[in-house]
């Protein structure tokens, strides 16, 4: 039984907060009603500030459970975050560098919302 709510949980959880921040992203193209790179970028860094916001705080969350019950896994969040964060300024940059500019800020935008659902699931499952 505990596997088979794990598996709900892993196919719903992604969808939930690509589904908000996709629909964020699009209604900001909307208002501009032309998109450009321009455009482009200008949403996808409001989008992606807030994603960073909502990581962070999650992050916060989960690391002090982490301290709280297991020192380990707190220096291994930490740790993985901190690669983390290098590999997505490293691939956005190689992104923007050969699929073009708005990939400068599209990139992470998408990236953040990935994370966020990464964190949001360690820690609704965290023991």
């Amino acid at each position: 039984m505990p596997s088979k709510y794990l598996i709900t949980t892993l196919s719903l959880l992604p969808l939930t907060s690509w589904a908000d921040y996709d629909k964020q992203y699009q209604d900001c193209l909307d208002a501009y009603g032309t998109t450009n790179n321009s455009v482009v970028s200008v949403c996808a860094q409001e989008v992606s500030a807030k994603a960073k916001r909502e990581m962070n705080h999650i992050y916060q969350q989960l690391f002090l459970r982490y301290k709280a019950s297991a020192q380990e896994d707190a220096q291994q969040l930490e740790t993985t975050q901190k690669a983390w964060l290098s590999y997505r300024n490293g691939q956005c940059e190689l992104q923007g560098r050969r699929v073009g500019s708005p990939m400068y800020h599209y990139c992470p935008m998408k990236m953040n919302i990935e994370r966020v659902s990464e964190l949001q699931f360690l820690l609704d499952n965290s023991l």
